[in-house]
């Protein structure tokens, strides 16, 4: 049995109308539809070979139906899916009107209509969530207590007349000062009661320049202050430390004996 052709010009003689290059499957459906007329002619596309009905064109025979009347074809629906029709035949513009079929989706791969779109809002809302739980995280550790591992109790340290403190209270429930004194002396006016710890580490640095050695640096603060408070001020002290040299150590205290 020869291959069957990949596609066929139709001829519908009811309506004198022959379309070109028509799939072989297309005009399969439309013979096992009724569609096309067992009375009606095809032959392979692109060739000049003599016109055969469908009933006599091999291949296409077997799709026949019980016969029922060969039914017009419109011509306005095959010229919109994209088939060609020849000079001489007039296009139908009675009669039943035939469509190309939709190709079938592949196995295991619905088919996604084209006006689909993504739905953001549930993307959105786990975004919300995310950014909600990192921000309570943040905060979290930016309010837990004073604790780091080099942290002493100011009542065990020894006396030092040169070491520096950089004391870190309360104000009221919401503000934090800071004041910067040298040895067991009160602080300076000017170095007391500063709102920020750059003014405090500008404080520090008043007192280093007037230094004949580099001296020992103490962070005291209250154990209910939050963490970041003392780690703001270690940031500042390391490169004094570690590159400058203007101090020979520093270490975070707090100023309440701990609890028994």
């Amino acid at each position: 049995m020869a291959k069957p052709p990949k596609a066929f010009d139709v001829w519908f003689v009811t309506a004198n109308t022959v379309y070109k290059g028509v799939p072989y499957h297309v005009v399969a459906d439309w013979t096992q539809q009724g569609r096309l007329g067992a009375t009606d002619m095809v032959r392979p596309a692109g060739t000049s070979i003599a016109w055969a009905t469908v009933a006599e064109q091999e291949g296409l025979g077997d799709y026949l139906p019980q016969p029922t009347g060969a039914r017009a074809v419109s011509a306005t629906a095959l010229t919109a899916a994209g088939l060609e029709t020849t000079g001489e035949a007039q296009p139908v513009t009675e009669g039943e009107a035939a469509e190309l079929p939709e190709p079938e989706p592949l196995p295991g791969k619905p088919r996604i209509e084209e006006d689909d779109e993504v739905d953001m809002i549930p993307l959105i809302d786990i975004s919300m969530v995310l950014l909600v739980f990192f921000i309570i995280i943040r905060a979290a550790g930016a309010l837990a207590p004073v604790d780091v591992p080099e942290m002493k109790y100011a009542g065990e340290l020894s006396t030092d007349p040169n070491a520096i403190t950089i004391n870190i209270d309360k104000a009221d429930e919401f503000t934090v000062i800071y004041s910067v004194r040298k040895g067991q002396s009160p602080a300076r006016p000017e170095h007391d009661r500063l709102a920020t710890p750059e003014a405090a580490i500008t404080a520090l640095d008043s007192l280093l320049s007037e230094a004949q050695e580099p001296p020992e640096v103490r962070i005291a603060c209250r154990k209910d202050l939050p963490n970041d408070r003392v780690t703001e001020i270690q940031l500042e002290l390391e490169p004094r430390y570690s590159k400058k040299r203007t101090i020979n150590s520093y270490v975070a205290t707090v100023v309440e004996a701990p609890k028994k």
